[in-house]
C-alpha cells in the first residue's frame, strides 16, 4: 500500500471540504469517505486521468515541478551560508540556507499553503509550512501567531524572525524538502531564483557588452503621481503575474510581464523577481539589516515601484541570462542603470529599472 504523508491527507481533506460547501452530516460523511479513499489509493483527483509510467514517475519524483519564482520570505534576501548537504543522511552538513535577517523582521509567505508546525525544535523557535506544491519549508528562529493547519496566501505575514539560531550574525535558516521524499532536503534557494553565484572578476569581463535597442545608462526610477517614496497605495499599483506577491506601477508591471514571457521562451522559466516595490517599513528594516549598503528610508529606487531585483542567473555578470537581458530588456522599457553595471559605482547585476 502506498504511503501518503499525514500532512498531504490533511490538506486534501480541507480542500475537498471547502469545495463541497458541506452543509449536512451526509455530505460530511461523503467527504470523509472520499478523503480516506485517496489515502488508500495514493492518487489525487488531478492525477486520476494520467496513467502509465510517465505519470507514476512524476508522482514519485521528489524534485517534480519545483518552482523558481516564489516570493522571498524576507525582502532583499541575501544568502550568507549556502546549501551544503552531507553525502549520507546521518552525516553532518548544512541542510538548508542561512539568509541575513534581523530580530523582529516580518516573515512572509513565499507561496500559498498551511501552517504545519509552530513551536520549538532543539530549543529553537521554529515555524514549518506545507505549500500548495507539496513542499515543506522550515524557518528558524521564527515564531507565529497562526495556528497549525491555518491557511495563508502568498505574501501574507506568517510570523516574525526570532532571536538565537546557529549564525554568528542574526539570520534566518530555511530548510526544504518535498513531502514525497520523506525529508530528503533540497536547496530552498532555487525556489527564489537564488542559486549560488559569484560576480565575475573584471579580468573575465566580456570584451564588449551587448546593447539593446533604446538602451540607456540613466536611472529609470523617480517620483510620479504625487506619491511619496515607499508610501504608494496598493490601488495605484498592479501585481506581477509572473512573480506572485510583487507589485509595480501598472505600466511597468505590464511591460515586465511581457519581458518575462519572452525570457521564459528563451530559458524555460519566467524571470525570478527577488524584490520589486518596497514600502517605507521595509526600507527601514533593510537599513537595520544592511547598514550603509542600504538606501536611506524614503529614498530607495524600489520605493517608486519602478525597480526590480532579479535572480535566476540574471544576478551574475557574464551569464547567458544576464547577457540576454542586456540585449533585450530595453525593448520592453527595462534598463540596467550605469551605476549598477560591472564598471559602475555600485555593481549590481540584479538591479533593473523601468524607463517609460
Amino acid at each position: 500500500m502506498p504511503h501518503i504523508p499525514l500532512d498531504r491527507f490533511r490538506q486534501l481533506f480541507r480542500l475537498r471540504a471547502r469545495r463541497s460547501s458541506l452543509g449536512s452530516p451526509q455530505s460530511l460523511l461523503l467527504a470523509v469517505i472520499v478523503a480516506a479513499a485517496l489515502v488508500l489509493t495514493g492518487t489525487p483527483p488531478e492525477a486520476s486521468a494520467a496513467t502509465g509510467p510517465a505519470s507514476i514517475s512524476a508522482h514519485n519524483d521528489p524534485h517534480r515541478s519545483a518552482p523558481t519564482n516564489w516570493l522571498t520570505p524576507v525582502p532583499a534576501m541575501e544568502v550568507i551560508t549556502a546549501f551544503d548537504p552531507p553525502d549520507q543522511p546521518w552525516l553532518t552538513g548544512h541542510r538548508g540556507i542561512d539568509v541575513l535577517a534581523v530580530v523582529g523582521e516580518p516573515l512572509r509567505a513565499p507561496t500559498g499553503g498551511t501552517i504545519r508546525f509552530a513551536g520549538t525544535v532543539a530549543g529553537t523557535a521554529t515555524v514549518s509550512i506545507l505549500t500548495e506544491s507539496d513542499h515543506v519549508l522550515t524557518f528558524q528562529p521564527a515564531a507565529t501567531t497562526l495556528n497549525e493547519d491555518e491557511d495563508f496566501k502568498t505574501g501574507e505575514q506568517i510570523g516574525t524572525v526570532g532571536a538565537g539560531g546557529h549564525c554568528q550574525r542574526s539570520c534566518l535558516h530555511i530548510g526544504a524538502w518535498p513531502t514525497a521524499s520523506e525529508k530528503r532536503y533540497i536547496d530552498p534557494g532555487k525556489f527564489f531564483g537564488q542559486e549560488q553565484s559569484a560576480l565575475l572578476p573584471l579580468s573575465r569581463k566580456p570584451a564588449k557588452e551587448p546593447r539593446g535597442g533604446g538602451d540607456s545608462t540613466a536611472s529609470g526610477a523617480g517620483a510620479w503621481g504625487g506619491h511619496r517614496n515607499g508610501r504608494i497605495p496598493a490601488s495605484a499599483m498592479c501585481a506581477l503575474e509572473s512573480a506572485p506577491g510583487q507589485m509595480l506601477r501598472c505600466d511597468a508591471q505590464a511591460a515586465f510581464d511581457r519581458l518575462s514571457t519572452a525570457f521564459e521562451t528563451r530559458f524555460g522559466a519566467p524571470i525570478s523577481v527577488t524584490d520589486a516595490y518596497r514600502d517605507y517599513a521595509t526600507q527601514v528594516i533593510l537599513k537595520r539589516r544592511k547598514g550603509r549598503m542600504a538606501a536611506t528610508p524614503g529614498t530607495s529606487n524600489h520605493g517608486w515601484a519602478l525597480a526590480v531585483d532579479l535572480g535566476g542567473g540574471i544576478n551574475s555578470f557574464g551569464t547567458a541570462q544576464h547577457q540576454w537581458m542586456r540585449a533585450n530588456a530595453p525593448k520592453f522599457g527595462w534598463i540596467h542603470p550605469g551605476w549598477a553595471r560591472q564598471t559602475g559605482s555600485l555593481p549590481e547585476p540584479w538591479h533593473w529599472e523601468f524607463r517609460k
